[in-house]
């Protein structure tokens, strides 16, 4: 912008001075060729036309006649001063100063080609005239391209100073992700401001915020489940030995010993250890300590052993137990490809913990159902439902309301059914909380799934 407004000053100036020197090329052409004599009436005539003065010279070098009011004293080298026909510049003439006067004057020595005496001419334009042209014509861009430059500066100034309000916002919120926190940028800051550049930026960040976010939530549960692994895989071998010594001593006992008819301690004893050994098979799935390959089983019978195991605790809590069509009645056998005893594990998790939830006198519902693409168990209970604090958390390894519990249950029954390709969701419904397994029809196991490629 300062370079076009030096520029157009120099335009306007240049032109200005060549409208000056056109006009005073013009008088010396017309008082060159003249045939008349130069009178004080002509000169002062010219002087009007071009702004010039003049003072015409006799042989001798006196004054004849000038536009001067009175006769003025000239600097004797005057006389000297080539005579020309053509002035070219102003600025690249000589200038003069006349005693008794403040102004200088471009001086400019004329010499007549016509018969009339005298002939020779000087012609003495005054140097503030030429200065106040200059500035005349060079003022209206100056003033035009320093308001412009002004406003431009302004502008300028004002659009970067907002850009580097929300660069700042932005460098601050990749300081924050480089230290760990991982909160997003709020995006209704930036809204008032317009979509730009820097908008877009934002929103580049708060994705890679919730990239972030993910990917360490994703490790996290990663080393939970390690050390979930590595905890339930010593802990269920350990159980496993001492449950199979206990079972082996109630049967060798039963045969010593029979019981009386209709006594039925020691089968609900060996119910309670089936029971036990089951979540112990549950605990070593976790742990992905012991994996045969995937066989077919009948889901429905499944679940009705499961419904065998839990009858005594139902009856110890005073819980009723429903089962399903599905189940009671197995016209239509629903048979899946898979982990048998982690299935086992995980529906018996979900019905105990459904036993627990619903309290003395509660309902528990185990139901079968499928269509075409997915087969679903479904576990409800009468109860209360888990806090709301935990309802985003509730299937993580070691979370639980139970003052007792260790908050395992769940966390089994989420990774079988991930690892089969399914998922396990929850919800409250009509006053009853809903834990649901969900197998699709085609089992694809999962990628880190011990059968995936079977």
């Amino acid at each position: 912008m300062l370079g076009i407004t030096l520029a157009t000053v120099r335009l306007a100036t240049s032109r200005v001075e060549r409208q000056g020197v056109d006009r005073l090329n013009g008088v010396i052409r017309t008082l060159g060729r003249s045939s008349f004599p130069y009178t004080a009436a002509v000169l002062t005539s010219m002087k009007g036309l071009s702004g010039a003065e003049f003072v015409a010279l006799d042989e001798a070098g006196g004054q004849d006649a000038t536009s001067f009011n009175a006769p003025v004293e000239l600097p004797g080298w005057l006389e000297d001063l080539p005579a020309i026909t053509h002035i070219n510049s102003l600025g690249g003439t000589s200038t003069v100063s006349l005693p008794g006067e403040s102004t200088r004057y471009f001086a400019a020595k004329l010499r007549s080609s016509s018969g009339f005496q005298p002939r020779t001419l000087l012609v003495l334009y005054p140097e503030t005239v030429w200065r106040q042209a200059r500035w005349e014509a060079a003022w209206p861009p100056l003033m035009l391209g320093a308001g412009s430059l002004l406003l431009m500066t302004a502008v300028t100034t004002w659009i970067a100073h907002r850009i580097s309000r929300r660069i700042a916002r932005l460098e601050q919120q990749v300081a924050s992700i480089a230290g760990g926190d991982f909160r997003e940028i709020d995006m209704r800051q930036g809204r008032d401001e317009g979509e730009d550049e820097v908008q877009d930026l934002s929103r580049s960040i708060n994705q890679m915020c919730r990239q972030l976010k993910e990917m360490r939530e994703t490790i996290q549960r990663s080393v939970r489940t390690r050390l979930l692994a590595q905890l339930a895989a010593g802990l269920a071998h350990q159980l496993r030995n001492s449950l199979t010594g206990a079972r082996m001593s109630i049967q060798l006992h039963a045969r010593r010993h029979p019981v009386p008819e209709g006594e039925r301690t020691l089968d609900v004893a060996l119910r309670q250890l089936a029971m036990t050994e089951e979540h112990v098979k549950g605990l070593l799935s976790l742990g992905r300590v012991e994996r045969g390959a995937p066989v077919e089983f009948e889901l429905g019978k499944l679940l009705g052993d499961v419904a065998l195991l839990v009858q005594a605790s139902c009856q110890h809590a005073k819980v009723s137990l429903e089962l399903g069509e599905l189940i009671r009645i197995p016209t239509r056998p629903v048979r899946l490809l898979g982990d048998e005893p982690g299935v086992r594990a995980a529906v018996l998790n979900l019905v105990l913990n459904a036993i627990e939830a619903a309290g003395t006198g509660g309902r528990v519902t185990l139901e079968l159902a499928q269509d075409d693409r997915e087969v679903r168990v479904d576990v409800r209970d009468s109860g209360v439902g888990p806090p709301e604090e935990l309802a985003d958390s509730l299937c993580e390894a070691f979370v639980t309301s139970k003052p007792e519990g260790v908050g395992l249950g769940l966390a089994l029954a989420e990774q079988v059914a991930t690892e089969h390709g399914g998922r396990l969701s929850w919800g409250r419904d009509l006053g009853e909380t809903q834990f649901s397994l969900t197998f699709p029809r085609n089992i694809g196991f999962a990628e880190d799934s011990p059968w995936a490629g079977s």
